[in-house]
């Protein structure tokens, strides 16, 4: 096993190694009892109409994490004891329901599977670190998947595993300011506008897929506790404001001389952005805002 010596001035540099290791799999990390048995009241077998990436902070969990289960063997051993530095995990791929806002999901179609095999599992443990969530995933929404090759656990897994690899994500954990949702679609320009939202209880970052898995604004909850609209605003910080033109679509960059910079409002969830340098915004393929 790989030992990782981490100063407090490279943590980030150190977590972002680890992660990316094609390997996370551990001989002290040896865990048995990780079946699921769903309860019959949590079978709601409906046809998903989206999906949800939900993403956790690990050392969140870690520290509220009883110290039993932390030790070799134990259920959290490998998310929180292995010397295996964990930022930002999938939590899941979860099918969701209607997109008029229903606060009910697909949740465990097919009942009680069968455990696991450790086998099987161990590709994923780096996207997430724990056999028994992994098993707890495909139980509860992995058997909601409508394409027969999905409804597997390796096809399950293996699609959540595809979408969390297009995604950059933040080595350290980002509160639900504007800035930070910001970050969010400066560093993963691929994803739609309106398509990233916060979990308040969670405190987790979910993002928002159609049927097809491409991204796609999200639909209104009806919970109250996701949310995709930001406490605070960014327009205050910003060196260079990115803006959407409602008229043509088009996205253009304002510097802070030009004539209409103070009046440019940035609104986040609907795509626009805070640019920190001119390379940033041209490099996301934003245009030069002229003065005329």
């Amino acid at each position: 096993m790989v030992k990782f010596r981490c100063l407090v001035a490279i943590a980030l540099i150190c977590l972002s190694t680890v992660v990316a290791g094609n390997s996370c799999v551990d001989k002290l990390d040896s865990y048995s009892d990780y079946d699921n048995s769903p309860d019959r009241r949590d079978i709601k077998s409906l046809r998903p109409e989206y999906y949800l990436l939900s993403y956790s902070w690990s050392p969140g969990y870690c520290q509220k994490a009883s110290a039993f289960s932390k030790r070799a063997g134990g259920k959290n051993y490998l998310q929180c004891a292995s010397g295996r530095a964990f930022g930002y995990i999938l939590h899941g791929l979860w099918p969701q329901g209607h997109t008029d806002g229903s606060a009910v999901n697909p949740r465990a179609c097919l009942g009680n599977q069968g455990k696991i095999a450790r086998t099987q599992l161990r590709p994923f443990l780096c996207m997430t670190p724990s056999v028994w969530l992994l098993q707890h995933q495909y139980e509860y929404h992995g058997t909601c998947m409508p394409d027969a090759n999905l409804r597997t656990p390796t096809g399950y897994f293996t699609k959540a595993q595809a979408m969390h690899q297009q995604l950059k994500l933040p080595l350290q954990q980002l509160s639900f300011t504007a800035s930070n949702l910001n970050w969010w679609y400066s560093n993963n320009p691929q994803l739609a506008s309106g398509s990233i939202k916060y979990w308040q209880k969670g405190k987790e970052w979910q993002i928002c897929y159609d049927r097809q898995f491409k991204s796609v604004s999200c639909p209104a909850t009806g919970s109250g506790e996701a949310v995709d609209k930001p406490p605070v605003e960014i327009n205050h910080q910003c060196t260079i404001k990115g803006n959407i033109s409602k008229r043509s679509g088009r996205k253009y960059y304002f510097l802070p001389q030009h004539r209409n910079y103070q009046s440019v409002v940035i609104d986040v969830a609907a795509g626009e952005r805070c640019f920190d340098t001119i390379s940033q915004a041209k490099a996301a393929r934003w245009q030069k805002r002229l003065t005329s």
